[in-house]
């Protein structure tokens, strides 16, 4: 099957194919992507079926779109722009979070993102551009702060020590909550330090740093490596997509007020039997 126009598969991270810890939707999503941008569809692979759609399972929804693609001989305008913003934009930065999961890498990520969606014309990147500011928590000084205290460059490592410290000596007032506020992007950025302007106005600490003795801090300057050991805390939950699916169930099912009753005992339920596949699995 190749009767459709090849769409380049770009800005992937590596051994994605050699991955054993990828779910059976990430391969399917991986290998339709790769057929996408060979030009070429195994008659295998297109009759696999991905699953149902549910508001949940986005890569299910993705990898229809470019079933879909592959499998219709003169593709409308609107399939053939989502199918090239899934190539583009969505597959590559779906298994870069796959592949540089900690929260350390959440602010790059976000610039790769906005630098992704940069190939829209303008009216549909007027359209990207708005959901991307509504979720800039990335773009948040604090994050990219987090970000800059990991990078690999030691000028950039350097001004988020001075950034942080400067906060503490001018900044800080302890007796306040600290007010997070999403920040205007910089939608022209190349780098994600440039992503906003980190000036005193939404300047704040990350919460990781702050045990971090002033003192010990100060001394990171002198230091020629990352002197900081990596959370390992994850910049993407995928848990949280099977609540999102558990949530769209219970809602349709009962009122309000029972909702996260039900939610609690479905969640003890499947903890309890996590599969049933016959009846060997029901245990009383």
């Amino acid at each position: 099957m190749n009767d459709f126009r090849p769409i380049l598969l770009e800005n992937m991270p590596p051994k994605v194919e050699k991955s054993s810890s990828l779910s059976t939707d990430a391969k399917y999503l991986y290998e339709m992507a790769c057929a996408v941008s060979e030009g070429f569809c195994s008659n295998d692979l297109a009759n696999i079926k991905p699953g149902p759609v549910v508001h949940s399972r986005w890569l299910t929804k993705a990898s229809r779109i470019l079933r879909l693609y592959v499998t219709t001989s003169k593709p409308s305008s609107n399939l053939q722009t989502l199918a090239t913003y899934i190539i583009k934009v969505y597959v590559p930065m779906y298994f870069q979070i796959k592949y540089y999961s900690s929260v350390v890498y959440g602010s790059a990520l976000f610039a790769k993102f906005i630098k992704y969606s940069r190939y829209l014309c303008p009216q549909l990147r007027r359209v990207i551009d708005a959901v991307i500011q509504n979720n800039c928590y990335f773009a948040h000084p604090e994050n990219i702060l987090l970000s800059m205290l990991y990078d690999n460059r030691k000028a950039i490592r350097d001004l988020a020590i001075r950034k942080i410290l400067h906060y503490r000596d001018d900044l800080c007032e302890s007796e306040d909550l600290r007010k997070y506020n999403k920040p205007k992007l910089n939608f022209e950025c190349v780098n994600y330090v440039d992503m906003i302007d980190l000036s005193d106005d939404i300047l704040t600490e990350p919460p990781y740093t702050k045990n971090i003795p002033y003192d010990h801090l100060k001394a990171f300057l002198e230091e020629d490596e990352i002197p900081l050991c990596d959370p390992n805390f994850p910049c993407h939950i995928q848990g949280t997509e099977r609540f999102v699916q558990l949530l769209t169930s219970v809602s349709r099912r009962v009122v309000p007020k029972n909702r996260e009753a039900v939610m609690a005992v479905t969640v003890e339920s499947r903890s309890k039997i996590p599969r049933i596949e016959s009846k060997k699995d029901l245990k009383f």
